[in-house]
């Protein structure tokens, strides 16, 4: 509830409904109720008064404003937009303010601006008619009307929460005030419909009747006019029959004339004119000498064949008399020549005087007009308004059932009419039968007048039946609500409240006092037995509290084991498919290694036999480098599926390492990829798993070309940190270190791989390197390729650093300590020739273990090439045996990983517990930890196949010459 009223906040919930509200009005003022002619009643006002009701004055005028537009827009009539925004004013303001009610609050407005809508509809004159009262009252009935339909509406609860919902806060929102605007709802509205009903119904039936006097006025105005123009044609036709058979003397044709004149009273004025036109005999005498007639259009229709013709409206001759029309036919001869036409000229003063009586008996004010076939006036009850012979617009009419604005000739202002006309058939005329609006308004005012009295008289009842009903019911039932809620508040208060209130009250109703004394009775027992209750209530809510939290935090707890299980078993399955195809590739290329090593050094060892000029020697190098090439295949392979896991860390160029990653992903990458290097001078050592590190920068590379769909550029680069500040931004992994203490502890070198590809996302970049986590779509990634280059990184004592920006690219910086350079002394591979010399009786005994003949056999062969004594074992069992024989006489043990029975590191764990200065060399293409177990490590006496025989034979010499420096040592 607010606390206080603020029209001049602004409010976004309020301003919406300020506007839906004057949209909702501006619609509802298109469909006015019409209760009568030129009154109706629209119901705009209804939804900004609910505004100003519940939010505010301000925004009721706003909605009020927007309603009010309707009746400028589409009627022209202005009036309406500022009263409807006043009243929306001065309600809600005496509403929300004083508490007022709404319906005296809009009386009070309408009281006060009263004397206004007098002046405005009666002094102006823009109701000349009389209306001008009935419609100023109309809009108080209307306004009055309007706002207790918004009071009413909103008790109803789907309204009035709807309201609520956004801010509003209802006026005096008890059930008293609910239950009273429901019933005032119920009861105005089918009272209104009945008043609005009859009123339209009384208002047709009068309409109806006037109509139908009208019609009637036009048909006898139709009739006389026949009756008329019929005796004229007859008393023509007889006195042109007369005239066909006298001769042509003008004094006789007088005498006849006169003779006919005082037998026939029709004419005013009788001529008979020659051919020519010329008047040669009249009744009564023409003043006017020489008078000619030939101008006349009905004497040229005459003289054009036509019998009788009826002309138009004309000025008379005699001079006491305006307007006549004349009935002319034509004097034939035996032959049926025409010699002349007899013309009779009728006044319309009497079909004037008999429309004037015709109009005088009836008791409303008709105006009856004859209008010829040019629109001039011929006869009227009214020639003060419709002179004769004026030319009028009646004509142009093509409406008749509704009220129009037509022009007074006499003064040139427009009167309001309603009209009917007809058309008489023989001479064309039209005859219109009009009666002033204000004829129609003084009908309807026995209607209009007790139906506005009605409505307000329904409202004021209605108010005052619902104030009855909140005074002598429901203010009863809302303190005894009132004491409800206090009781139920605090119990312990039952005694004080109830204490001198056990009495019913004598003016309540009986029903109402017996309730409040069952009422007190019931709460003074609840009172006893509460105390009891509430302890027994609050222990069940405790315990029923725990109980809700202890299911929320099972299902919570269900919910979250669930989920793990489900990721866990998901990461189980894509971890056995990797280690499947590990131990695929694994033994792929330990098999493999085997047929390269074989070749490999046998074709090293022939080569070694020639001389540089032996043609073959070409051929034996191509073998060589076929095999070579073999054996960076495998690599590669072996790199990239992760397959050995018992590789030995070792100090290696890392510049080596870079170039033979660029020389794979080339392969890889399409022409839209442009792949830039950009490497430190001089070589860089770093000590780590060559394979391993090799799959890291393959990974990023890859990654790099993935972010790239529309093609870009990838730099590879390496540098010697020197300058450690400029090594700042971005994300470290792992988590938590400190780039900043790592690069001050040692000289550092940086692998960045930079490219242009579309950027990481802020929040992906948090776990960019958990297991299993991926951006790539289904089945196109396992999330295993970073968190996998990150071990690999740390368990070379390095760190990662990612730098990104959306859009514009990502750069991965790898940060690996700086190793010493490998002493010079130590020979590189293939650059001394083996010397095929027979093994003497000094010769160093060397133990080959290798359980596939063929590459025992080319062990054998390259350590005999290299002058050593070789005794072969084709698996660690029977080297075993051969060792224990001879009791360890060798000088060295060469022996390969992965063999049936005892694998190599087994036999050499058993030799260096009986023999532990006897050194073992390890050779293998692949070795895992079924093979090698958790705790081995290979230092420096493992030699990956496949190897060439020189090589083979310069690692034993090394770790032979090693093993004598270090054995004076042992022994001191």
């Amino acid at each position: 509830m607010k606390a206080a009223l603020h029209p001049w906040k602004l409010d976004v919930p309020a301003a919406l409904a300020a506007l839906v509200a004057g949209g909702l009005g501006f619609v509802l003022n298109t469909f006015p109720l019409p209760i009568g002619s030129d009154l109706h009643l629209v119901f705009g006002a209804i939804f900004p008064l609910g505004i100003a009701l519940t939010f505010s004055p301000l925004y009721g005028m706003v909605a009020a404003f927007l309603a009010g537009l309707a009746t400028v827009w589409l009627w022209g009539h202005g009036l309406g937009l500022p009263f409807w925004v006043a009243q929306a004013l001065v309600v809600g303001w005496c509403v929300q303010r004083w508490n007022w009610r709404a319906l005296f609050a809009d009386a009070v407005f309408w009281v006060g601006v009263s004397p206004l809508l007098y002046l405005l509809h009666v002094r102006s004159g823009v109701y000349p008619d009389g209306l001008g009262p009935a419609v100023a009252f109309k809009y108080v009935v209307n306004g009055l009307l309007c706002t207790t339909l918004a009071d009413s509406c909103l008790g109803w609860p789907a309204f009035g929460r709807l309201l609520v919902r956004y801010g509003g806060r209802l006026p005096d929102d008890t059930l008293a005030a609910r239950l009273t605007r429901v019933l005032t709802l119920v009861a105005v509205v089918p009272a209104c419909a009945l008043a609005v009903w009859y009123a339209h119904a009384a208002s047709n039936q009068q309409e109806d009747e006037i109509r139908t006097e009208l019609s009637t006025q036009a048909w006898f105005m139709v009739n006389v006019v026949v009756d008329k123009a019929l005796e004229g044609r007859q008393d023509v036709t007889v006195l042109a029959d007369r005239l066909s058979g006298m001769p042509d003397d003008p004094a006789a044709i007088a005498r006849e004339l006169r003779r006919f004149h005082q037998h026939y009273f029709l004419f005013e004025t009788i001529l008979v004119a020659d051919t020519a036109g010329n008047v040669i005999a009249s009744s009564p005498v023409v003043s006017e000498p020489q008078l000619n007639v030939a101008g006349h259009p009905h004497l040229q229709a005459v003289l054009s064949g036509q019998n009788v013709v009826i002309s138009d409206g004309l000025r008379c001759l005699v001079e006491d008399q305006d307007t006549c029309v004349a009935f002319a036919a034509p004097i034939r001869l035996p032959d049926g020549r025409v010699r002349g036409v007899v013309e009779g000229r009728m006044t319309t003063t009497r079909l004037s005087r008999l429309l004037a009586t015709s109009a005088a008996n009836r008791s409303e004010q008709f105006h009856l007009v004859v209008l010829d076939r040019q629109s001039q006036v011929l006869a009227t009850n009214r020639p003060d308004l419709f002179p004769l012979l004026a030319k009028t617009r009646l004509s142009d009419i093509r409406a008749y059932d509704r009220a129009l604005w037509l022009p007074i000739p006499a003064s040139g202002q427009e009167a309001r009419f309603w009209v009917w006309q007809e058309r008489e058939p023989e001479t064309g005329w039209r005859c219109y039968a009009l009666v002033p609006f204000a004829v129609v308004h003084q009908r309807a005012a026995t209607v209009f007048i007790p139906f506005l009295l009605a409505i307000p008289f329904v409202l004021f009842v209605v108010a005052w039946a619902s104030g009855v009903t909140v005074r002598r019911v429901m203010r009863p039932l809302d303190e005894l609500t009132a004491t409800a809620r206090v009781l139920a508040a605090d119990p312990g208060q039952a005694p004080a409240i109830l204490n001198g209130q056990t009495a019913p009250a004598t003016h309540l109703p009986a029903e109402i006092a017996h309730l409040t004394e069952a009422f007190h009775a019931m709460a003074r027992q609840v009172g006893k037995t509460l105390n009891h209750l509430r302890a027994t209530n609050i222990e069940l809510e405790i315990a029923r509290q725990r109980l809700e939290d202890a299911r929320d935090n099972l299902e919570r707890e269900l919910a979250a084991r669930t989920a793990e299980i489900e990721r866990r078993e998901e990461a189980r399955l894509r971890s056995q498919k990797l280690e499947l195809l590990g131990h695929l590739t694994g033994g792929i290329a330990h098999n493999f290694n085997n047929l390269l090593t074989v070749i490999l050094s046998y074709s090293s060892l022939e080569l070694s036999r020639r001389a540089p000029d032996d043609p073959a020697c070409k051929g034996l190098q191509s073998i060589r480098r076929a095999a070579e090439r073999g054996r960076d295949l495998v690599k590669q392979l072996m790199a990239y599926s992760r397959a050995s896991e018992a590789s030995a860390a070792l100090c290696f160029p890392l510049h080596d390492a870079l170039r033979t990653v660029q020389g794979m992903v080339e392969r890889l990458f399409n022409e839209e990829v442009e792949l830039t290097t950009n490497f430190a001078a001089g070589e860089v050592f770093v000590y780590a798993i060559p394979q391993e590190l090799e799959q890291v920068f393959l990974n990023l590379l890859v990654n790099a070309r993935d972010a790239m769909p529309n093609g870009g550029t990838i730099s590879l680069e390496t540098t010697l940190v020197a300058d450690t500040a400029a090594e700042a931004g971005g994300v470290v992994f792992p988590a938590g270190s400190r780039l900043e203490d790592f690069l001050a502890a040692q000289p550092v070198v940086r692998i960045s791989v930079r490219d242009t590809g579309t950027g990481i996302l802020p929040e992906v970049m948090a776990r960019l390197c958990e297991p299993f986590f991926t951006t790539k779509e289904q089945h196109k990634g396992t999330g295993l390729g970073l968190s996998t280059a990150l071990g690999t990184i740390t368990s070379a004592g390095g760190l990662l650093r990612v730098e990104s920006e959306v859009g514009k690219g990502t750069a991965f910086h790898v940060y690996l300590p700086v190793a010493n350079q490998p002493a010079a002394g130590v020979p590189a591979s293939g650059s001394q020739r083996l010397s095929f010399l027979k093994p003497s009786a000094q010769a160093r005994r060397v133990l080959v273990v290798e359980d596939d003949p063929d590459v025992r056999a080319t062990v054998e062969a390259a350590l005999l090439a290299g002058g050593f004594a070789v005794v072969e074992a084709r698996d660690g069992q029977a080297a075993w045996n051969i060792i224990q024989q001879q009791a360890g006489r060798f000088d060295l043990v060469v022996t390969d990983v992965r063999m049936p029975n005892v694998n190599g590191v087994q036999l050499a764990s058993s030799i260096w517990e009986t023999y532990p200065d006897l050194p073992v060399l390890f050779i293998s293409g692949y070795a895992d930890r079924d093979d090698t177990g958790q705790s081995f490590a290979f230092r420096d006496n493992l030699i990956y196949k496949p190897f060439t025989a020189t090589e083979i034979v310069e690692k034993v010499k090394s770790m032979m010459d090693k093993n004598t420096a270090e054995q004076p040592t042992k022994v001191g």
